[in-house]
């Protein structure tokens, strides 16, 4: 096998994925190959180029992938593979997602991408964000837990959200929540009364119109729906 030279997308793709566990091929095509990293161009399509790239990258050892069906298709999931520890400098394959909570995960980063792109339509940016994984890592940090500690509820994402005002930037922390028809009402209202202590405000989405207008009823919040 021919060697390969890791680019400074690559890392920033290989650094993005150790962070947030998994992505589809459409929301990393999304955020990395929109353009051409050296003309700047955008690309024609960009989903295209980003499949040819995770699998010269999967070949070599750096990605793995799978698939998972969200309900309405199957999508393709890219996570790091052991390979990629070594230009990461850290036990990034350790970072998986349990396959059970995979649609979960998938579904948060839709919303991600949602709010990414209502927040730039208003002048706006998203700073960052985090997947609950890492909010729960960072959040646990240094603390010795023991049996029968009890936490407020992590959401399955926070953004930090800025828009320019006449003297700079106002920031908010936006706390993330896809609730699916399994959520019971007592989940929601814990979820909404936890986050409204800790964060500026909460943006729900849900898997179906029933569960949207159960969030709306007992938070008093908009719900979006996830198709």
């Amino acid at each position: 096998m021919t060697t390969i030279v890791l680019t400074a997308r690559d890392m920033d793709l290989l650094a993005f994925l150790a962070l947030h566990r998994e992505c589809t091929i459409e929301q990393l095509a999304t955020r990395f190959f929109a353009r051409n990293p050296y003309s700047a161009a955008p690309n024609r399509n960009p989903e295209k180029q980003c499949a040819r790239r995770v699998a010269v990258l999967q070949r070599h050892g750096y990605l793995e992938t799978s698939r998972v069906a969200d309900g309405r298709r199957r999508r393709v999931v890219v996570r790091v593979a052991a390979k990629s520890d070594a230009p990461l400098d850290e036990r990034a394959a350790r970072r998986t997602v349990n396959p059970k909570e995979r649609v979960h995960h998938v579904k948060t980063l839709d919303a991600v991408h949602r709010i990414e792109a209502s927040v730039r339509l208003r002048g706006g940016r998203v700073v960052e964000f985090r997947v609950e994984a890492a909010i729960r890592a960072a959040a646990l940090r240094g603390r010795r837990t023991r049996r029968g500690d009890s936490f407020d509820a992590f959401p399955d994402a926070v953004c930090t959200v800025a828009f320019p005002t006449p003297h700079g930037e106002r920031r908010e922390r936006v706390a993330v929540e896809y609730v699916t028809s399994k959520y019971c009402d007592a989940d929601i209202r814990a979820k909404h009364d936890s986050f409204a202590a800790v964060y500026d405000r909460t943006l729900w989405f849900a898997d179906r119109p029933r569960t949207a207008a159960r969030v709306k009823r007992l938070t008093g919040e908009t719900c979006s729906l996830l198709s």
